[in-house]
């Protein structure tokens, strides 16, 4: 039985291609829209406090996993704390950029997953 979270593209090893990511992302922030107006309309503004760790840990993990295919530490996702540079940076090496082919120390590219020698692309 595989992790949820693998399945997802929220595990902490392997990588992800930005097709992946940029759905996951917007997953990600649209759950996180709709709990959040939930939650202030329903108990109020300070109820929505619970949603930011699981939405923090969820998106770190998702860009981990976007510079794992771009064969770099998932540890660059602390650049987002730069004032303005450091998102704009992340952006444009996440969600703009291409990963690496083929294999790399991250693991298999996933443009290849599931693709047979035999299959004729």
């Amino acid at each position: 039985m595989t992790n949820p979270f693998t399945r997802l593209g929220l595990a902490r090893k392997g990588r992800i291609g930005r097709r992946r990511f940029w759905a996951l992302g917007a997953l990600l922030w649209g759950g996180f829209a709709v709990l959040y107006v939930f939650l202030e309309n329903t108990l109020g503004r300070g109820a929505t406090l619970v949603l930011y760790p699981p939405f923090f840990i969820a998106m770190a993990a998702l860009m981990a996993l976007r510079f794992h295919d771009r064969d770099k530490s998932g540890w660059w996702s602390l650049l987002v704390a730069l004032p303005v540079l450091g998102p704009l940076w992340l952006f444009w090496q996440l969600a703009l950029r291409a990963g690496t082919n083929g294999a790399n120390r991250f693991g298999p590219d996933p443009r290849q997953a599931g693709r047979d020698y035999l299959t004729v692309a």
